[in-house]
This record gives C-alpha cells, structure tokens and sequence, in this order.
C-alpha cells in the first residue's frame, strides 16, 4: 500500500469520529481548551491501539505462514473490507440516527468514548489489512495520530457552529474514499488493469 491509500483509509474510516464529535460539539455551550486536548488524546489513543490491535494479528498470521501468499490475498481482503466499511458509512449516513439533544456545560469523556470505541472495531478491521499486506508501521502511527486530532477538533466545532446535521456528509465522504481506494486496489492490484 502507498503512503496516499494508507491515508485516504485512515481518513475514510476516521470520518466516523468526525460525525461523533461533531454531535457533541453540538450539545456544548463552548469548548474549552482543556477538554478539547483530553478529548484528541484519548481519541488518538483508542484509534492507535484498536489499529495496531487488527495490524498485530494479522501481521502475526501472515509471519508464521498461516496464510498463503498474504499480500495477494491481503489485497483481495482489503478490497472486501474496505468495501464493506463503505457500505457502513452509507448505511449509517442514510439511517440518520436520533440524537437526544440537549445542552451541556461541557464535554465529558465518557459521553463520546463509548461511542469511539465501537467505531474502533473498524479501525481494527483497517489494521489488520494493513499487517496482511506488510505496510511500514512508523508512517500509519502518525497519520492516526494527526488525523485523529483534526476529526476532534473540527468535529467538535463544526458541531458548535452549524448542529450535527453535517454527519451525513462525512459518512458519504468516507464511504466514497474507502470505496475509492478498493476500486483502485482492485483494478492494480488484483486485475493488474491499470
């Protein structure tokens, strides 16, 4: 996998944070700075452990010969998850979730971590295809890294300044990035078309 795909997955997959955060930015009177650095870490440090998680097993099988041929077969496995991570996003971006709305003073971790750790599981799917297909691991813990914060950060103020009605928007902008990656990996990889 190239430098670009690992961040268009990681950036398709972490959209689902954004919609999340952007939810509680909009039932919060004003963020603080204290809170708002609280929430990039734990954030940052749930998406890091649930993709080194997936990335560690399927490394691990990979390595000891559990699978034959593992990037061919990682690729093929790529294409269907990252596939089905896409239909995910649609699904939930058509689904359109109620949200109990109502104000708060500020954000507490617990209202959102819940709700990352089940997008996690997902992450986790994106990591193990990346151990399958032997991908550097340096580059991936600061792309999660990095882009994790920025999802916080313009999750929660896209959700102070304008509702969480734009969640729908990031899911089908993740949707379309994972799909968009797959198809490539497909066509290059896989049929060796273009």
């Amino acid at each position: 996998m190239s430098l670009l795909e690992d961040l268009l997955i990681i950036v398709g997959v972490l959209l689902d944070v954004f919609a999340t955060m952007e939810i509680q930015g909009a039932m919060i009177a004003q963020i603080k700075k204290k809170t708002l650095f609280i929430a990039c870490g734990v954030v940052a440090a749930i998406e890091l452990s649930f993709f080194f998680a997936g990335y560690t097993i399927c490394w691990l099988l990979a390595g000891r010969g559990a699978i034959d041929n593992p990037y061919y077969y990682g690729e093929t496995v790529a294409v269907i998850v990252l596939t089905i991570l896409g239909i995910r996003l649609i699904v939930k971006a058509v689904k359109q979730e109620f949200v109990q709305e109502h104000l708060r003073d500020s954000l507490r971790v617990w209202d959102y971590v819940r709700f990352i750790v089940v997008s996690s599981f997902y992450t986790a799917a994106a990591g193990c295809v990346c151990g399958l297909v032997g991908i550097t691991v340096w580059h991936v813990i600061v792309i999660i890294t990095v882009i994790s914060i920025l999802m916080v950060i313009m999750g929660l103020y896209t959700g102070l300044h304008f509702g969480f009605e734009n969640k729908t928007i990031a899911y089908v902008i993740g949707a379309i990035l994972l799909w968009g990656v797959s198809l490539e990996m497909l066509l290059h990889r896989i049929f060796e078309v273009i």
